[in-house]
């Protein structure tokens, strides 16, 4: 399918408790389920599926090899998903955040485009996620919640100058020098290592280069999102408009003088997906019907990590959603995309690191 854009996440081996993922240097191959999710979600989803499988053995169901690597550094099978050429070696089940370019191309075409993955998910689907195109039309890959990102605005900072209510607003000359996104680069390095890809596609996407331009010239900086709740609204504020996930900027706890804002072209959806073999759907739809299940739904929406099976429960009042879409990130054509907006990007950022910006 391309190359799902994502933000680079540290992984690791997996817990030996968990299945049988016991092997010090796991390999991708032959798993039953391989599974990733947001660093916030993992150790209670890891803990849930755990508790599922023993309870599957107790009543003597057949023992299905799983890992769900946890985040404490090292390679993990999901990096090498990519160099699968078999079939049989590719996970049966699949559920993943990160590392969207599972498949090579060769595989892509030979297995998935004629049929042998499947979107595991139950019909009936929330408007926003349908709306926003988050459904895919050829039924290969479901989508059971997703990471929205929105604004965060230091109100303090901000000053007189006007709220943003929209992606489009922070590409106004007002804003320069004062709009921070994720990110992060050893010291002394020229480029950042680690950014927010997935933001530059959505909003060229979405509203063009030009405005996609503006809002570079607009940076302040860069940091990571997880640092953005906490300073946001304190005299350490890096910028008047931070840029990350709901599931962070709800956590700011000024709210006196910091204000999440949903922007109305809709938050950018970061989408959480599973792929089944269509040949082992029914062996694993125990394991696969977990992602949509209320009760898993329920803690993802109170999480502000907003999920299908909840409907529109998980969004705000009128909220939309926003997202490349799945023909973009198919087509031949996205990677060299994706390169052309990480160049605009490194050149913004070097501007910036000149002190080249000009004032507004």
């Amino acid at each position: 399918m391309g190359a799902m854009i994502s933000i680079p996440l540290a992984t690791t081996r997996p817990p030996r408790a968990f299945g049988d993922a016991a092997a010090p240097r796991a390999v991708a191959r032959g798993w039953d389920f391989l599974g990733s999710c947001p660093a916030p979600l993992r150790m209670r989803m890891r803990d849930e599926l755990a508790d599922l499988l023993r309870e599957r053995q107790f009543r003597g169901a057949e023992r299905l090899k799983c890992c769900m690597p946890m985040g404490h550094g090292g390679r993990t099978p999901m990096e090498r998903l990519r160099y699968i050429r078999d079939i049989e070696d590719f996970p049966k089940l699949l559920a993943s955040s990160e590392h969207g370019n599972a498949f090579n191309r060769a595989f892509h075409a030979r297995h998935v485009e004629t049929g042998a993955f499947v979107a595991p998910q139950p019909s009936g689907f929330a408007d926003a996620f349908e709306q926003a195109g988050l459904i895919d039309p050829k039924g290969w890959m479901g989508v059971y919640a997703v990471a929205p990102f929105v604004l965060l605005v230091d109100r303090a900072r901000l000053g007189s100058r006007p709220l943003p209510r929209s992606w489009a607003d922070l590409a106004d000359p007002v804003y320069r020098g004062e709009i921070a996104l994720s990110g992060w680069r050893p010291d002394g390095a020229r480029h950042w290592r680690a950014f927010n890809q997935f933001f530059l596609v959505a909003i060229a996407r979405l509203l063009g280069d030009r405005l996609l331009r503006g809002m570079l010239d607009n940076l302040a900086g860069l940091t990571h999102s997880a640092q953005m709740p906490r300073v946001a609204g304190t005299p350490n504020s890096l910028a008047a408009i931070y840029v990350l996930p709901w599931s962070l900027a709800d956590l700011c706890p000024r709210r006196d003088r910091a204000e999440v804002v949903w922007p109305r072209e809709g938050a950018l959806a970061f989408p959480l997906w599973l792929t089944a073999q269509a040949a082992h759907r029914e062996r694993l739809a125990p394991l696969a019907d977990y992602f949509f299940a209320p009760a898993t739904a329920r803690w993802l929406d109170h999480n502000r990590y907003p999920s299908l099976a909840s409907g529109a429960a998980g969004l705000p009042d009128q909220a939309r959603l926003a997202w490349p879409g799945w023909d973009f990130l198919r087509a031949r054509s996205a990677a060299a995309e994706i390169k052309r907006l990480c160049a605009l990007f490194h050149a913004a950022t070097e501007r910036l690191d000149m002190g080249e910006v000009s004032c507004a």
